[in-house]
This record gives structure tokens, C-alpha cells and sequence, in this order.
């Protein structure tokens, strides 16, 4: 086996740690910014797939609540954005694939 077949169990390994070591921020965080049901599902249904119209949709809330919600949680760390515009994808830490 070369050393490139184990690079991706090594990057697995690696972000199961980090995963470990940020568990308890984000518990912090969820219990801080993650108070409503509507929260809850919104938060729930983050998967980095859907738009901000697909989540509001999927959680059951309203396109507003989500626009607002979304850029908050983001700055606070509590989940991560890729793209740009309408473009843009939003995950919960604990949907990415680890």
C-alpha cells in the first residue's frame, strides 16, 4: 500500500479530532443561537445541498427567517457557508461527513 492510498484515512482521522476537540463549542453555540423549533429544523436540515429557499421549505419556515438566520450562525461559527449569492450553501458542522 503507498503512502497515497492512506491519505484519506489519515484526513479522516484528522478531521475526527478537530470534530472531538470543537464538540463542546458547538454545543455552547447551538444552545446559544439554536432556541426555536423553526431553529431547530432549519438547523437540522442543513446538509451544504440546499438552497436558502430548499431549507426554509424542508424546515417548514419562512424564506425571511432563514435569510436572517443563516449569516448570524455563520459569523458565530455554529455552521459554515460555501459559495457565493444565490448560489450559496450552507452546512451544520455535524452533517459534514466525517
Amino acid at each position: 500500500m503507498s503512502s497515497d492510498d492512506t491519505l484519506p484515512e489519515k484526513l479522516d482521522i484528522i478531521a475526527k479530532l478537530l470534530y472531538m476537540q470543537t464538540r463542546p463549542r458547538i454545543e455552547e453555540l447551538k444552545t446559544e443561537l439554536v432556541c426555536t423549533a423553526k431553529q431547530k429544523k432549519i438547523y437540522a436540515v442543513l446538509d451544504g445541498k440546499k438552497s436558502m429557499e430548499e431549507v426554509a421549505k424542508t424546515a417548514g419556515a419562512s424564506l425571511r427567517l432563514v435569510e436572517g438566520t443563516l449569516p448570524k450562525w455563520e459569523q458565530k461559527g455554529l455552521i459554515l457557508g460555501f459559495g457565493r449569492g444565490a448560489g450559496k450553501r450552507y452546512v451544520n458542522i455535524e452533517n459534514l461527513e466525517v
